[in-house]
């Protein structure tokens, strides 16, 4: 039983160990405020956990993001969550492998998503 415990144990934290620690500096380019981030991998709809601390991020303000990825591949979906409406925009197609710094564009009258950003 303790060899299957520490064997478990070692798989566990070797998991952690393969887990890459990334981050990018976000832009809130939008009119409203970030509550959240959400990452998936591209086309997945796989939303991983909010990935922004707090406090929200206002229109105008930037923030250093750094999570732990588990990406298989480097193009990402990223979905916002804001603090004054419902709506839940997705930006697709990021190449998070080389993302640096990103400003989100959001236009809620037509819910058309846009984001410049250095690589």
């Amino acid at each position: 039983m303790l060899r299957w415990l520490t064997a478990l144990v070692v798989i566990w934290s070797a998991g952690d160990a393969m887990a890459e620690q990334v981050g990018f500096r976000l832009v809130n380019g939008t009119t409203y405020r970030i509550r959240e981030i959400h990452i998936s991998s591209h086309d997945m709809n796989t939303w991983g956990p909010n990935v922004l601390r707090p406090p929200s991020v206002k229109p105008g303000e930037a923030r250093e993001v750094v999570f732990q990825a588990y990406f298989v591949s480097c193009n990402i979906d990223i979905k916002a969550v804001f603090d004054d409406i419902d709506n839940q925009p997705v930006w697709q197609y990021l190449n998070l492998c080389n993302l640096k710094r990103i400003k989100l564009n959001y236009d809620a009258m037509s819910g058309i998503t846009t984001a410049s950003y250095d690589e």
